[in-house]
């Protein structure tokens, strides 16, 4: 029976994983800007520019990425079944690289997320009589730019998903990286017992 490289394997579902986050970011933000009538509401209704950056990241970043090199480690998943060097085959610094800078912009926008809805839910429970943030989807809001009344749904539960989501998408590609660098050194000690086994078989006397 052919066994596949266990590594492999786990980084490819944790990629999958992060392509799966990815949805779970982008869907309830955006939903939540379409229901305040196109205001995002982190930062004190602030501009969109800080509902669109957790968006865009969620989208190329855990969704594209995240699909495209899982489709990629699974490939090797399956050539490991014939092969089981390939694992020390493949790139690995560069996907430590990338992965640490990924894990930093998703590290950002799950603060971003998560205290700019802080700072809105404080506004709302000092300018209004609500008791808990998720009860202001009772209320009845109006857009300062043009005058029109909208309630906004289920915010809290919205936002709620979206903060869980990217936290975990960022956990996910920090053990990306941990697994990137055990990988590394993995593949530095099986080059250096071939090179050893090398150097043994050319310096054994010949009969």
């Amino acid at each position: 029976m052919s066994v596949v490289d266990i590594q492999l394997l786990v980084q490819t579902v944790l990629y999958f994983c992060i392509f799966l986050s990815g949805f779970a970011i982008s869907i309830p933000v955006g939903v939540n800007t379409i229901n305040f009538d196109g205001i995002c509401i982190l930062m004190r209704s602030s501009s969109r520019a800080n509902c669109n950056f957790p968006v865009y990241m969620s989208v190329f970043v855990c969704i594209f990425y995240g699909l495209t090199i899982g489709c990629y480690n699974a490939y090797a998943v399956r050539k490991s079944r014939a092969n089981q060097n390939i694992g020390s085959e493949m790139w690995v610094m560069p996907f430590i690289l990338i992965n640490s800078t990924l894990s930093v912009m998703v590290l950002v926008s799950a603060s971003m997320i998560s205290v700019g809805y802080k700072v809105f839910c404080d506004r709302l429970k000092e300018y209004s009589d609500v008791k808990s943030c998720g009860d202001g989807k009772n209320l009845k809001w109006t857009n300062t730019g043009t005058s029109d009344k909208f309630t906004p749904g289920n915010y809290a539960n919205l936002l709620t998903v979206a903060q869980i989501a990217c936290w975990t998408a960022c956990l996910l590609f920090l053990l990306q990286v941990a697994l990137g660098i055990l990988r590394f050194h993995r593949n530095r000690r099986l080059r250096q017992s071939s090179s050893d086994r090398e150097r043994i078989g050319r310096a054994e006397p010949t009969a």
